[in-house]
């Protein structure tokens, strides 16, 4: 079984030797797990590529055994200089071809700016910006050889707003919106189609949810949870969509954002935030 049926519906497939495979960056839990589930059920190989340990190997078996497709994982840490172009010479290594790529690694936070320690800011930085730009510049070939093809990188609806405790981490999700946009209309004549997911707070862990459940007002009805996200992100992804905002609620909040003044916008997100337990990662 291969990728094919699950994206030919979308566009007209040339016939292959060799399997394609997807593969996501941050696969081992959160909205990156459902991911992998999510492409997996569609019959699409898999590859998995996060920090090495014992969740992303079971997940790699798991993920064999339920759904017959092939599976490989790479544990490595995306956020150290040159990780991304050793996940390319891995699938080069081992003759896996790339029609897909999900660059879903990332890192949040919450605390004041001014407390939080600048190699943090180092560490999110590389992770939530410059690993997924090198690894789709050292796939772009690869994407465009195995054309049609999908990029979709994992933003945030935060990216949109301004977001108090989370300052970097909203810029970080601005530049993977504003720089997924704009590659899209670079690669539109080249059988790549670049989409951005704007997921909602999502309850991916322990700590997320508990944090999630702490919002009030408006805020608590757009949280989602990661499993809802991937199949709404695939689809999306599959239909090439440019902007991918899963959720009713979260679609209409982002539409009437578009006209409320900034000042309005504001005061429901200081409302929203204030209420918010303090969870520091």
């Amino acid at each position: 079984m291969n990728n094919e049926p699950a994206i030919r519906k979308h566009d007209s497939y040339k016939q292959r030797s060799h399997k394609l495979y997807t593969l996501i960056t941050g696969a081992s839990e959160g909205i990156g797990r459902s991911l992998a589930h999510e492409c997996a059920s569609r019959g699409m190989h898999v590859l998995l590529v996060a920090l090495p340990g014992n969740d992303l190997q079971l997940l790699e078996d798991h993920i064999q055994s339920l759904y017959q497709v092939s599976c490989h994982s790479l544990g490595i840490d995306l956020a150290k200089q040159g990780s991304a172009t050793e996940v390319f010479e891995w699938t080069k290594k081992n003759n896996f071809h790339i029609n897909v790529l999900i660059n879903n690694v990332g890192i949040g936070s919450k605390g004041l700016f001014e407390n939080m320690r600048t190699d943090f800011f180092y560490h999110q930085v590389n992770l939530n910006i410059l690993a997924g730009c090198i690894l789709t510049r050292e796939f772009m070939e690869e994407l465009k050889v195995n054309a049609p093809s999908y990029i979709m990188n994992v933003g945030s609806l935060g990216g949109f707003y301004c977001m108090p405790e989370k300052a970097v981490y909203a810029a970080t999700k601005a530049f993977v919106y504003i720089f997924s946009k704009s590659l899209r209309i670079e690669l539109k004549n080249e059988g790549i189609s670049v989409s951005v997911l704007c997921p909602a707070g999502t309850n991916t862990n322990k700590s997320t949810t508990a944090s999630n459940a702490s919002l009030k007002g408006l805020a608590r009805f757009t949280v989602m949870q990661s499993e809802e996200v991937a199949k709404e992100a695939i689809e999306g992804m599959l239909a090439k969509k440019s902007r991918i905002i899963p959720g009713f609620m979260n679609k209409c909040y982002y539409h009437l954002s578009r006209i409320v003044p900034e000042f309005v916008q504001n005061v429901f997100i200081e409302d929203a935030f204030k209420h918010v337990k303090k969870h520091h990662y």
